[in-house]
């Protein structure tokens, strides 16, 4: 069974959450100010948490900050009644892992929590080679010879995913679909002058680029 804290000052909502989710065989724990929070999660585990940014003394942002700073990995769920996009950035930056606003659907709060146990408390480590190129997908970053090497968002995906499928020619609808996204409307060019720019970052002097291309098929990095 899944241990559960939910953090909230107001009793009549705590106690509702209480009842539906130890209905649905979780066991539920209560506190209704974020000290009494920081404290007991010095001493509990829980697979998940349940906290309200509006708290009594410390805020919910200041609890999920301390938590994390202490090493907490427990998925944080955020339950507010602040709607705007601003206070959920706030959040979700402070390390919480997901965001719904009061009122909630219970079942809607049953599905998310359903799928924050789903997730691992960590993220298993992959790095990905190919010859003095290394890229970290857990911490995102990419090295060359060792030495950080600063990729754009879109060239790093774009890397990733030529990683993770080296040996295979990836066509240019599978790059746009994989680093653009389904239905994006991205020109071929824009996938060309992309594979460009990422050339010249992990090439660097090399006389041969790691990325080749297959002409009328696509691109792929060798195995």
């Amino acid at each position: 069974m899944s241990r559960i804290l939910i953090v909230e000052d107001e009793e009549g909502l705590s106690g509702a959450l209480k009842e539906w989710l130890e209905d649905e065989f979780y066991v539920v724990s209560i506190v209704s100010d974020g000290s009494s929070a920081v404290e007991l999660l010095k001493t509990a585990n829980f697979e998940l948490i349940i906290l309200d940014i509006m708290l009594p003394d410390l805020s919910g942002i200041e609890v999920c900050k301390r938590y994390r700073k202490s090493g907490g990995k427990a998925p944080i769920l955020m339950l507010t009644a602040r709607t705007t996009m601003q206070a959920k950035e706030e959040g979700l930056d402070s390390g919480a892992d997901d965001y719904l606003t009061k009122p909630c659907n219970l079942r809607e709060l049953s599905a998310r929590v359903r799928a924050l146990l789903r997730r691992p408390l960590s993220s298993p480590v992959i790095v990905l080679e190919a010859g003095d190129i290394k890229l970290d997908t857990n911490s995102r970053s990419v090295t060359k010879a060792g030495e950080p090497l600063k990729l754009l968002p879109k060239e790093f995906v774009l890397l990733e995913v030529l990683l993770k499928h080296k040996g295979q020619v990836m066509s240019t609808e599978t790059l746009i679909e994989h680093v653009w996204g389904t239905n994006s409307a991205i020109a071929p060019e824009t996938v060309r002058s992309h594979v460009k720019a990422l050339r010249k970052k992990v090439d660097g002097t090399a006389a041969n680029s790691i990325v080749t291309t297959i002409h009328g098929m696509g691109y792929k990095i060798e195995a």
